[in-house]
């Protein structure tokens, strides 16, 4: 018995197979859903009691923003009165890590056509980044991988951020509940995660450094400049070393 190219069997096994990767991505990412839960429920509660966004603007953050820790200093900025200029150029520089983020996990995606990767991209974020690399150093992913890699974190940061609004609605005080700590919560645990050699280490205490000396002067607004921009810079200008390929790996 024959079937037609959409209903051979090998073109149901790789079907399957892809739908068992996007699975795969999702189970690998639970861990970091959950966290990420916990932080969209803060930044929800805190972009209704603290800024007194709408529901529609707190969530289009999330949706086309989306980046937790840019949406953070977005609401930190808007509540100082930051102008346009500076909160764009703030939040550039924060996600400009994904960049680096792209061009490591690039090489592992190059059987990928660019085009799915142009609308996955936009799901790129510290948790999907480090769920993808690790799996993609380990075999050969697929575009559903990434997808689902980028649903794990999406999601949660989704539904958490609406449920985080509507409980605002009950909190008057969120810093009685340690929720204003999120946003520094956060970033010391990534900025900690990243002491992982000496250079990053200089870079680290080099932002840090710069950062306060600029928020002495200029507020939390030249903070985050003057950080991004130093962390950014030792980023961009690290030596390229040598690292295995996807083949490498697995042979």
């Amino acid at each position: 018995m024959e079937f037609g190219a959409t209903g051979s069997p090998t073109s149901v096994s790789h079907q399957r197979g892809l739908q068992k990767d996007f699975v795969a991505a999702l189970a690998d990412g639970f861990p970091l859903s959950v966290s990420v839960f916990v932080y969209g429920v803060a930044y929800g509660a805190l972009a209704h009691t603290t800024n007194h966004l709408s529901i529609v603007q707190t969530l289009s953050l999330s949706v086309f923003l989306f980046a937790g820790a840019s949406q953070f200093t977005v609401l930190a900025l808007l509540q100082q009165g930051a102008v346009l200029a500076v909160i764009v150029s703030s939040v550039f520089l924060l996600n400009a890590r994904q960049i680096l983020y792209g061009l490591s996990l690039g090489p592992y995606l190059r059987h990928i056509s660019w085009r799915p990767l142009v609308f996955l991209s936009h799901g790129l974020t510290d948790e999907c980044y480090s769920i993808s690399i690790v799996a993609a150093r380990a075999r050969t992913i697929s575009s559903w991988y990434f997808a689902g890699a980028g649903c794990a974190v999406f999601i949660p940061w989704f539904v958490s951020s609406a449920l985080g609004y509507l409980l605002g609605g009950f909190i008057n005080h969120p810093e009685t509940f340690g929720l204003d700590f999120a946003y520094i919560g956060a970033f010391t645990g990534l900025f900690i995660a990243q002491w992982t050699c000496p250079r990053r280490v200089s870079a680290g205490v080099v932002a840090l450094l710069g950062a306060i000396a600029a928020g002495n002067w200029y507020g939390t607004t030249g903070a985050v400049l003057v950080g991004a921009i130093i962390a950014f810079t030792f980023g961009v200008t690290a030596p390229i070393t040598s690292t295995k390929s996807a083949e490498e790996v697995s042979a």
